[in-house]
């Protein structure tokens, strides 16, 4: 009896366990799908650099293409660029050179006679005035005339002293009469297939302007300087008033008390963008002379051919004497740069103390005197005091 009861039981209970549903097993949950990053949003585009006056230093962008005559020479204008396609015909490109004039006093007027006629005599391809000219414009006018007459290309950039509408209007006025004088503020890249010249207009330092409206070059004036020298395709000569900083007292921008008062930007660029020559003649009393390097550390001889070399040819202005670092006393200075196979050279031009014949010819030159204002009237319609 009790096996029956126990069979029934477990009959039973496998009964209710079987009419038991079974537990269903639920896959576990996928994964988060991963959301991508979102990337962190661009930089802000960099500030726009300040840039200089387009009237001091105009920006290196193309233009269209027109043809330029130099006598029998030709070029190509494209913007702030002129390209001379031919060759130098005796396989020599020579530049005069020409440091501040300041002025066309009837002593300069001589000076320039003598200078045109040394790069006469040396067959120079072009004149380069590296500022400096003149002050107002008649007298920037009446140099660059001077010069012009050549019918050489004369290229001319902006100084420290000169007021920017002064100097506009000069050159302007000489390009009138003579379009071969080129302004190197607008024109800042002349390409020859020899040499490339790049100009850096005005000057760094305002606490050195001759007006309120001279020339200041910028970081961003520096830059294109750099660039450009970069895309050279030729050997590059940078022709800036300002001379790059130095070391020591032969370098071409020592100032004496002052010592070495070059701009050191321009030293950045000349290395940065491996510039191997270079104008520079701002600082009168340094001039005479050129350099290796940009410290000025080491010379180099007239006559010397060198892969390297930044030029001061001094004062051109005759007016006065000039006491020279070197102890000499400068009565007129200009120098003529050569390239040859890649390598540069100068030789320079010291003019003598004017005879008294000269000296007859500089006064009947002399610029006529600038008219006296007129007299302010008394208030009250008082007749105006006489002058002094």
């Amino acid at each position: 009896m009790f096996r029956l009861r126990a069979a029934v039981f477990g009959l039973s209970l496998s009964l209710v366990l079987s009419a038991c549903p079974e537990k269903k097993v639920e896959p576990p949950p996928p994964p988060p799908e991963k959301v991508a990053a979102k990337p962190p949003p661009p930089p802000p585009p960099p500030a726009a650099q300040p840039r200089a006056d387009k009237e001091c230093a105009a920006p290196i962008d193309p233009g269209p293409v027109t043809e330029v005559k130099f006598g029998d020479r030709t070029a190509k204008l494209s913007g702030a660029r002129l390209t001379f396609t031919d060759k130098d015909a005796d396989g020599t490109l020579a530049l005069g050179v020409l440091g501040p004039v300041n002025e066309d006093s009837g002593a300069n007027m001589v000076a320039l006679k003598k200078y045109v006629k040394f790069f006469a005599d040396e067959k120079v391809d072009a004149i380069v005035v590296s500022g400096d000219v003149g002050e107002v414009s008649s007298g920037i006018t009446r140099v660059l005339k001077e010069l012009g007459a050549t019918k050489l290309p004369i290229y001319v950039v902006i100084g420290n002293r000169e007021c920017r509408g002064e100097y506009t209007d000069g050159v302007n006025a000489a390009k009138a009469e003579f379009p071969n004088v080129v302004n190197l503020n607008e024109v800042r890249v002349v390409e020859y297939p020899e040499l490339t010249l790049v100009s850096l207009p005005g000057h760094h330092d305002p606490k050195y302007f001759g007006c309120s409206t001279s020339c200041q070059y910028l970081p961003s004036t520096v830059e294109e300087v750099v660039r450009v020298a970069k895309e050279a395709k030729t050997p590059v000569a940078l022709v800036a008033h300002g001379p790059p900083h130095g070391s020591g007292p032969q370098a071409l921008d020592f100032a004496g008390a002052k010592d070495n008062v070059g701009d050191e930007a321009i030293t950045r660029a000349i290395t940065d963008a491996k510039i191997a020559f270079g104008f520079h003649s701002n600082i009168k009393e340094a001039g005479a002379r050129a350099v290796k390097d940009p410290a000025g550390t080491q010379l180099v001889r007239e006559s010397e051919a060198s892969d390297t070399l930044y030029l001061n040819p001094g004062p051109a202005d005759a007016t006065v004497g000039w006491d020279m670092n070197d102890g000499s006393k400068a009565m007129g200075l200009a120098a003529v740069f050569r390239l040859k196979d890649g390598k540069g050279s100068y030789k320079l031009l010291r003019l003598k103390p004017m005879t008294a014949a000269e000296k007859a010819e500089a006064k009947r030159l002399d610029p006529p005197e600038a008219p006296a204002p007129a007299p302010t009237p008394a208030p009250g319609g008082a007749p105006p005091a006489p002058a002094p």
